[in-house]
């Protein structure tokens, strides 16, 4: 899925993950669903709630928290739309807490919509982005 990767790499650029512990870095899809959303069902979307565990985390806190804010306004703008919507789309919990470092978990609700083009004879499937969904409606897209 595309948009994990995304948030890896964002995270990765802006150093709130050290790339050497990344057996403590886990990044786990729970509560995943597929709605196929096409006039032709081809097209569908993952509904998923991706879980971040960063154990022995020692970055601040406040720091990844806007990031991930800053990351879900670009990636993932519609699950911020409504006051209820935002109370859901990032959770977090935390554990084991010394001076410097504690074990993370955040919840993070997410979707990602796929359109599958044919190309010669190969299937290839394109994630559509937010933005563009947001912004121009379906039935440009064949929806």
């Amino acid at each position: 899925m595309k948009k994990i990767n995304q948030l890896k790499h964002y995270l990765f650029e802006k150093n709130l993950l050290n790339a050497n512990l990344t057996a403590e870095n886990q990044f786990i899809i729970k509560d995943g669903i597929v709605e196929p959303f096409s006039v032709d069902n081809s097209g569908f979307q993952y509904h998923f709630t991706l879980t971040i565990n960063l154990l022995d985390y020692c970055y601040p806190f406040n720091d990844l928290t806007a990031n991930i804010v800053s990351w879900m306004q670009n990636n993932q703008p519609d699950a911020l739309i409504s006051a209820q919507n935002r109370q859901q789309t990032i959770k977090f919990h935390v554990n084991n807490i010394t001076d410097n470092q504690y074990d993370l978990t955040i919840e993070l609700r997410l979707s990602e919509r796929i359109k599958p083009t044919q190309k010669q004879e190969k299937t290839e499937f394109n994630s559509l982005t937010d933005r563009i969904i947001l912004q121009e409606p379906l039935e440009k897209y064949g929806y």
